[in-house]
């Protein structure tokens, strides 16, 4: 009696807890994770880990899981850029808008996080903004390093370059500002930082947040370093001028698509995705 007794217990306890986990909420699956390979290319232990707060992705609009309603928007932005580059040979890309926040360090950073959630693709993001750095504040990252002092020669690139909780990405944040931009931004160590993340760090995309188009010379600077230009507009906000001087900016530049970022709902194309 004792050892039924004892199994009737057994079988009681198991069903209350087996009861007490379907009644847990279940998270959506997120793109993020720590569990790379040792043997992946961008699991290399010099790459500092930086851990993203992932509690404000969402007020910073950051993709973070599988259930994102614009996550869909972005693999198609993603499969559009990798085909025109990859059929080009290019494997540089920055990040533009005609004037400021229009959403091109969003889109660069979605952008991104599409990208590494394809495998094999091993991109790199690298914010070159100067006048207002933005990647590793909206990524959350805590104490990150600045990409200036590896142009300032103070610190090696792979020291710069972190290795955040999300698939398959290096980030190369900044956290200062410089008024020496353009100086910069055509120097050697721009050629070699190109050189170092597309041979040594392997990386098959490598994404440049940069400063806006008008206002200063820092992104005019760059174009001729680049393989390719997006080019994003705010729905609303972007000025039609603005739009046509951009485009006479980029006219000798290799401008792979135009993105309208803040669209209304009602004006995408197709809403049932």
């Amino acid at each position: 009696m004792d050892r039924i007794r004892q199994a009737v217990t057994r079988a009681r306890s198991g069903a209350k807890q087996a009861a007490l986990t379907a009644t847990k909420r279940p998270q959506a699956p997120r793109l993020a994770t720590n569990d790379m390979s040792d043997d992946h290319p961008l699991s290399d232990d010099r790459f500092a880990p930086a851990a993203c707060n992932f509690d404000k992705f969402g007020a910073h609009r950051i993709i973070s899981n599988e259930q994102d309603p614009v996550l869909n928007a972005y693999r198609v932005l993603r499969t559009r850029v990798l085909q025109k580059m990859d059929a080009a040979g290019w494997k540089t890309i920055a990040v533009v808008s005609p004037g400021a926040g229009a959403g091109k360090t969003v889109t660069a950073i979605n952008l991104a996080i599409a990208i590494g959630a394809k495998t094999g693709a091993h991109p790199v993001l690298a914010d070159l903004d100067f006048y207002r750095p933005s990647v590793a504040r909206y990524l959350g990252f805590r104490d990150p390093p600045s990409l200036l002092d590896y142009f300032e020669d103070k610190r090696s690139l792979d020291e710069v370059t972190v290795r955040p909780d999300l698939n398959d990405l290096l980030v190369m944040p900044n956290e200062r500002v410089t008024r020496r931009g353009a100086e910069f931004l055509t120097s050697e160590r721009t050629d070699q930082l190109i050189h170092t993340a597309t041979t040594d760090y392997h990386a098959r995309t490598v994404i440049f947040d940069m400063s806006p188009l008008l206002g200063c010379d820092d992104t005019l600077a760059f174009l001729p370093k680049v393989d390719c230009v997006l080019l994003v507009a705010a729905s609303g906000q972007t000025r039609v001028s603005e739009l046509k001087e951009a485009k006479r900016i980029l006219a000798k530049t290799n401008v792979i698509g135009t993105v309208l970022n803040k669209s209304p709902r009602a004006l995408m194309a197709n809403p049932y995705y």
